[in-house]
């Protein structure tokens, strides 16, 4: 069911229909927070937080025009995150927050080990704010609009950010490529 459908159905005291919102989006804003975390029962936690901040603050949510549900929800994950890592009572820098974890299944999907700490330290190269709007484009498949609504940058400046980090992560596979084979031509 189309999310403003559900929340109006919920403002009209149907409780259930939070269910079904929860049902469709625990698990993405779980991997999301989970990424920035990278740890299991802060990010529980956390996101129990987020839930109550939405339940506490869907009757006064309304469609705005180019914003939606999904990145409203979002953008509440987010803004945990910042407060956690603000109020952690250690000064942590935001380039020392832990690099985003992968999961067993993922793990197991790239057959080599060497080939995912290839990717992780390319995404190491990048900054938090570049990382941040990669792993929501690549694996959240949110929209630059989204994406925009959630980090609070234009939508033009997110489509730059994305295709600049691209670029960064794909010339540094080139050059590890070619520095590859160079090596092997110096062996033989």
């Amino acid at each position: 069911m189309e999310d403003i459908i559900l929340i109006n159905a919920y403002k009209q005291w149907d409780n259930s229909c939070f269910g079904e919102i929860y049902e469709k989006y625990m698990d993405d804003i779980y991997r999301f927070v989970y990424r920035k975390i990278g740890d299991t029962q802060t990010s529980e936690d956390i996101v129990s937080s987020v839930w109550i901040k939405i339940l506490n603050k869907i009757e006064n949510y309304e469609e705005q025009s180019g914003a939606t549900f999904k990145s409203w929800i979002y953008r509440i994950a987010h803004n945990s995150v910042i407060d956690y890592y603000r109020t952690k009572r250690e000064q942590t820098d935001i380039d020392e927050i832990p690099e985003p974890s992968f999961s067993l299944d993922f793990g197991k999907m790239i057959d080599d080990k060497d080939k995912l700490k290839e990717v992780v330290s390319y995404l190491k190269s990048i900054s938090s704010k570049e990382r941040e709007i990669v792993f929501l484009r690549v694996w959240d498949d949110m929209s630059y609009r989204e994406i925009s609504e959630i980090v609070g940058e234009s939508v033009d400046n997110c489509k730059q950010i994305y295709s600049r980090s691209i670029k960064k992560i794909q010339a540094n596979i080139t050059l590890t490529v070619f520095l590859i084979i160079i090596i092997s031509i110096i062996k033989l």
